[in-house]
């Protein structure tokens, strides 16, 4: 019976070492959320380039921070998220995958409705040419 209650102690400690352990694991982001995050990133960074007063005085850390915040996170989550995800090169060269599929997904989308603005545009001349003409 003693030897019980001895044996409590330490699963107590080990059970501290799990929960201390698992609360970095929460704070690695998940591949798919990973992947929009770093699909807004990188069409943050093309607006910041686009902005010639931003290109100077654009700190990273500034301008990202609400991508992260958007997701439930933060810049600590973001770097410890990518050590982690570095250590699995194939691991992550999927998620840069999917945020590729992302971003064409997104330019086929814009495509479509500048094309759609552009029939729009075309049918407005038309009835005014033809109204007025």
């Amino acid at each position: 019976m003693k030897k019980t209650f001895l044996h409590i102690p330490a699963v107590f400690a080990a059970l501290l070492l799990c929960l201390a352990c698992s609360d970095d694991k929460l704070k690695v982001i998940p591949k798919g959320k990973m992947a929009k995050i770093y699909a807004e990133m990188l069409v943050m960074d093309q607006w910041a380039v686009s902005e010639p007063h931003l290109r100077q005085t654009a700190d990273t850390s500034l301008i990202y921070e609400p991508i992260f915040e958007k997701y439930g996170y933060d810049g600590e989550d973001y770097r410890f998220s990518v050590e982690h995800y570095m250590n699995d090169p194939e691991r992550f060269s999927r998620i840069l995958r999917t945020t590729s599929e992302i971003l064409d997904g997104r330019i086929n989308e814009l495509r479509e409705l500048q094309k759609t603005q552009k029939r729009q545009e075309e049918i407005s001349r038309f009835v005014t040419d033809f109204v007025i003409g």
